[in-house]
């Protein structure tokens, strides 16, 4: 049966992968790279399966008392978690922020979108989409 110290390095260096892949994530985005974007949320997938795995291992050895080494790597994979959960919430409000942008640009470009139409029986007639081109980049 594996040793908890060594379950809790290699938690440790799949933490590592995942926040790298993390970043990678970010400036794909950033940089509107779709094809990094998936390969990196693949990897990312791949890693988290593996620290599943690895954390339900740690659990089933789980022991009342750790020791010092073991409290500390404990301590470090934490902070992990919270440094990956924060790269998550920013990705989040950076996507978010960025849709609203858009959509607020294609609402004041386009602004018969926002417009009812009610037939006189009084449903709500909907107008076809007009096309809309742009030769911008955001």
């Amino acid at each position: 049966m594996a040793d908890i110290i060594e379950i809790l390095k290699k938690e440790d260096s799949v933490m590592d992968e995942i926040l790298s892949c993390q970043g990678n994530i970010r400036e794909a985005v950033k940089q509107r790279d779709w094809l990094e974007l998936e390969k990196n949320i693949t990897k990312m997938q791949s890693y988290t399966v593996d620290f599943i795995c690895l954390d339900d291992q740690r659990d089933s050895l789980k022991k009342a008392d750790f020791s010092n080494e073991e409290h500390e790597l404990m301590k470090i994979i934490q902070s992990k978690l919270i440094k990956s959960k924060i790269e998550n919430t920013s990705l989040s409000d950076y996507v978010n922020i960025s849709h609203g942008f858009v959509q607020n640009v294609l609402e004041n470009v386009v602004p018969q979108r926002r417009n009812v139409l009610y037939s006189k029986n009084g449903s709500i007639v909907k107008k076809q989409p007009q096309s809309v081109v742009l030769n911008r980049v955001f």
